[in-house]
């Protein structure tokens, strides 16, 4: 090699070095920046939105649709791919006997719109919104089919939970940004708080993921006592089945991890000290609030102004909680009197109709929910809020005994792999929840269920 060459090597090579310790910061800011923007990460960004956003979040216009139908229109294509294509997914998954189930449940789907308007009632949209409590089962498959079963388990998740709690409690009780609530109000069909079943799962969540976790971090164990006391006056404010299931969800946690919560008597001593106060302070903050729903915008609390109309259209009486009246069930409870009379309308009318074994199918409203005084303010709230009752009230009792099945089913799964129980749980709070409300008639709701059930699942 010639000197003339080695001086042009040794030349270029100092100049590598040199470039590169100008643009190391640089480099090392874009790697990190991509890291941050990495799919794993966007997903676990979409969660928190999520749960923070619920209702408003899924009504954000893309392209003409919304958020919301575009989730059901991917849970849609999932369950089909995975029904017809990947059924060893679903085998492993969710075994064999869910295959079937969701076969008969799809099969009954095109033959009552086959029978009813043809191959038209397949172009039109309002047949797939009837029935997306069949298109939200396809999110079960979701992030089992993306490859993201640890997604949970990355520290950006688990981080971001300590910020998305005690911030549910603050956008709901206490104070929602201008900016934010513009923003939904000019981008979203509507804005909402969260409601008592979306406190309900986020708090759920977190109890699947965080309970396991306290023996080890006193940091989680002392948030665990202080977040609870935060969060339980208000959903008990907010829904009175959200917390019962709440209730039910939380108290199994403490008596599963009874020993890990005993291990130090002093720190124990000291948590339950802040929970108390927490729970003290946070009662007497939602008391003395005495949120007036009547002078807050219509759009934004349409749910709590419907609830308000209730107790006027069936104040509660001096009556008990359930008694017998003109051979009907009723209840002494305004709010739970005006769900149970739409349960028992849709029953009777199905059954004189002689459509109990199949349902109404999906065109058009349920019957019991044309009637002007359950329509909300809004006039837009087709639910009977019952997850069973709109199931049977679509799909029959055929399709009730399907679904109801399909969860009996996953429940001995999870005792046959021997999976935490408290994902059994889970499901129960859940299901009970949704018995009354219109929590899996929604899209957030069941997206965040299913598919954090199926992580769970996969996981163990």
């Amino acid at each position: 090699m010639s000197e003339r060459t080695k001086i042009q090597i040794n030349t270029f090579n100092k100049l590598k070095i040199t470039l590169f310790k100008i643009l190391e910061p640089y480099v090392g800011g874009i790697n990190r920046i991509s890291t941050f923007f990495s799919f794993q990460n966007i997903i676990i960004y979409f969660y928190c939105i999520l749960f923070l956003f619920g209702r408003s979040f899924t009504g954000i216009n893309f392209f003409g649709f919304r958020l919301g139908e575009l989730m059901i229109a991917g849970g849609m294509v999932m369950l089909f791919y995975h029904v017809i294509v990947r059924t060893d997914r679903v085998n492993n998954l969710l075994g064999k006997k869910a295959v079937w189930i969701f076969r008969l449940v799809l099969i009954h789907f095109f033959i009552m719109n086959l029978s009813s308007g043809g191959l038209n009632n397949f172009l039109n949209t309002s047949v797939y919104r009837s029935g997306s409590y069949i298109w939200t089962l396809g999110f079960i498959f979701l992030l089992p089919f993306l490859s993201k079963t640890r997604i949970f388990d990355r520290n950006i998740f688990l981080t971001s939970m300590f910020f998305i709690l005690p911030l549910s409690y603050v956008l709901t009780s206490v104070y929602y940004p201008g900016f934010l609530e513009n923003f939904f109000l000019n981008f979203s069909d509507k804005f909402r708080y969260l409601k008592g079943s979306d406190l309900f799962l986020i708090f759920s969540i977190y109890c699947i993921f965080f309970f396991e976790r306290i023996k080890n971090n006193n940091f989680i164990y002392l948030f665990t006592f202080i977040i609870s006391g935060l969060l339980l006056p208000l959903i008990i404010f907010s829904s009175r089945g959200a917390s019962i299931g709440t209730m039910f969800v939380l108290i199994y946690a403490i008596y599963e991890n009874r020993k890990a919560f005993l291990r130090n008597k002093i720190l124990f001593t000291f948590a339950l000290v802040l929970f108390t106060i927490t729970l003290t302070l946070s009662s007497i903050y939602l008391d003395w609030t005495k949120i007036d729903f009547e002078e807050i915008n219509t759009e934004m609390a349409i749910e709590s102004l419907e609830m308000t109309l209730v107790s006027k259209r069936y104040p509660e009486y001096d009556k008990p909680i359930f008694y017998i009246e003109n051979s009907r069930l009723n209840s002494g409870d305004g709010n739970l009197n005006w769900r149970l009379q739409i349960w028992q309308d849709v029953m009777q009318d199905l059954s004189q109709k002689e459509l109990l074994i199949f349902g109404y199918g999906y065109e058009g409203i349920i019957p019991a929910m044309e009637r002007i005084d359950r329509a909300g303010l809004d006039g837009s709230n087709i639910h009977v809020h019952n997850y069973f009752i709109n199931i049977l009230a679509r799909g029959g009792l055929y399709h009730l005994f399907l679904f109801v099945s399909f969860y009996l089913f996953l429940l001995q799964r999870i005792s046959k792999l021997e999976l935490p129980r408290n994902l059994r749980v889970f499901i129960i709070g859940v299901l009970f929840v949704s018995f009354f409300d219109s929590s899996m008639e929604s899209v957030r709701f069941p997206f965040l269920f299913f598919s954090i059930l199926s992580v769970k699942i996969k996981q163990e």
